[in-house]
């Protein structure tokens, strides 16, 4: 009986143990996700929204790497591939010191670096293999100041998306990159100009065509010249070689009209 009840004891003792240690961990994991869901607010996303309002008459564009997101369509791995590549865009933003753009993007730039803060971060930093094979998913993009914002603004919500879902993006992405992406890319540009580019080629193929049909009609015309030429030039020969009037020399004419072409005399005679 002892024996046994030292088992029930230990049995007891070792449920108890692993009970706590689940607490503990629901708790930690509790608190986590509560951390991560409340960092990307609606305020931050409104001043986004303001800062790139104020960009829409920027006339100039800018150019930088990003992840093109209809290539990768895992949503998890678009998130942990261009989450550093957003903070390098967000470094290099840069409003007139002290001014109102400069202030909300001093605190977009909080938002973002509380994200990985915290002691377990909001979002999984990618192994040496996953970000070399992320790599292959970057393009150089091209658009105005305003698209550029516009496309940071949705990636936050995106993100935030993920942790209100308690997205832990633990996933291993690796083959989805091998999957899904290719290696780097040519500049990209913004949809507007997607749409203005089958236009222009649409233009130059047209002027190529003119240009091609014009220097047929030019080759023709030529060559038709040239035969016509050659043909007078025979026609012009024929009677001087067969001893009949030159029509082309008025002297040599008005001389024959006098005296008469020498088969015709014969023919009177």
């Amino acid at each position: 009986m002892p024996r046994l009840g030292a088992k029930v004891c230990l049995l007891r003792c070792t449920l108890l143990s692993s009970l706590l240690l689940l607490l503990v961990c629901s708790i930690h994991e509790t608190e986590q996700n509560s951390y991560c869901q409340q960092i990307i607010t609606e305020k931050h996303l409104a001043e986004l929204e303001e800062l790139a309002d104020t960009q829409m008459q920027h006339p100039g564009r800018v150019s930088f790497k990003f992840i093109n997101k209809m290539q990768l369509s895992d949503s998890v791995c678009y998130v942990k591939a261009a989450f550093p590549l957003l903070g390098k865009i967000l470094n290099r933003t840069v409003f007139k010191e002290n001014s109102s753009n400069a202030k909300k993007m001093q605190m977009v730039r909080r938002m973002y670096d509380s994200i990985d803060e915290n002691v377990d971060p909001c979002i999984r930093e990618e192994d040496d293999k996953e970000r070399m094979l992320s790599e292959m998913c970057f393009e150089e993009f091209t658009t105005s100041p305003y698209e550029m914002l516009a496309l940071v603004k949705q990636f936050f919500q995106d993100i935030n998306l993920l942790l209100q879902s308690k997205e832990t993006f633990e996933k291993d992405c690796s083959q989805v990159y091998r999957s899904m992406c290719v290696g780097p890319r040519q500049p990209s540009s913004s949809p507007e100009q997607h749409r203005k580019e089958p236009k222009a080629r649409e233009s130059h193929r047209e002027l190529l065509i003119y240009v091609m049909v014009a220097s047929v009609v030019a080759v023709l015309l030529a060559m038709g010249g040239l035969l016509f030429y050659k043909y007078k030039s025979k026609v012009l020969e024929r009677p001087l070689e067969e001893g009949g009037c030159d029509p082309e020399e008025p002297e040599r004419r008005a001389l024959q009209g006098a005296r008469g072409c020498p088969e015709m005399e014969m023919e009177e005679l």
